[in-house]
């Protein structure tokens, strides 16, 4: 017996039910992010709470989203209970003005790392460097700063063009410095 169109339909109402589940938008509530896979509540627009949706995220990288944030929800075989948010994104910090090709790496308060065409510049009020040993390879260096500290705190002091020093108890002014080092 051929089948008809009510019963190609019956047959696909399940299929179409599944595919409409499959994929959601919705907006982050809560992160968990103790757990070895990143863990979060999320309110689907449909107004579907998500409850432990999985993130996936870029090997490398990770970030830990405000709620509020927005998120793309895939529910493996169209099951809502196994959901995993493949996509999270905040458009009220999202950079904006870029050039394509270039790349940033952004927070909520304004801090930044920008990989530009012609340079790299990184915007924080405070940068720490952890390492055993950092090399600067360039044929120019420029620091500006009103206090500049080598070596450590209480370290050895760095006598500039008219500076008082006293060398063997004698007291004296420096009247010439190194052409390699020079400062404005």
């Amino acid at each position: 017996m051929p089948l008809t169109l009510r019963d190609i339909n019956k047959l696909l109402a399940g299929v179409e039910l599944k595919m409409g589940m499959a994929i959601s938008r919705g907006v982050v509530n809560l992160v968990n992010d103790s757990r070895k896979m990143q863990e979060m509540q999320i309110t689907a627009l449909s107004g579907e709470p998500l409850d432990e949706v999985e993130r996936f995220q870029n090997y490398g990288l990770t970030s830990y989203p405000k709620a509020g944030a927005e998120a793309i929800v895939l529910s493996v075989n169209g099951h809502r209970s196994h959901a995993v948010a493949v996509a999270v994104d905040d458009k009220r910090y999202r950079l904006t003005g870029g050039q394509a090709g270039e790349v940033f790496l952004h927070d909520d308060q304004g801090q930044k790392i920008a990989l530009y065409r012609d340079r790299i510049e990184v915007e924080a009020p405070k940068v720490v460097i952890k390492s055993t040993e950092a090399r600067v390879e360039s044929t120019t260096v420029v620091i500006q700063s009103d206090d500049v500290s080598l070596g450590a705190t209480g370290g050895e002091k760095v006598a500039r063009i008219g500076d008082k020093v006293l060398v063997g108890g004698v007291e004296g002014v420096i009247i010439e410095g190194s052409d390699k080092v020079t400062c404005a």
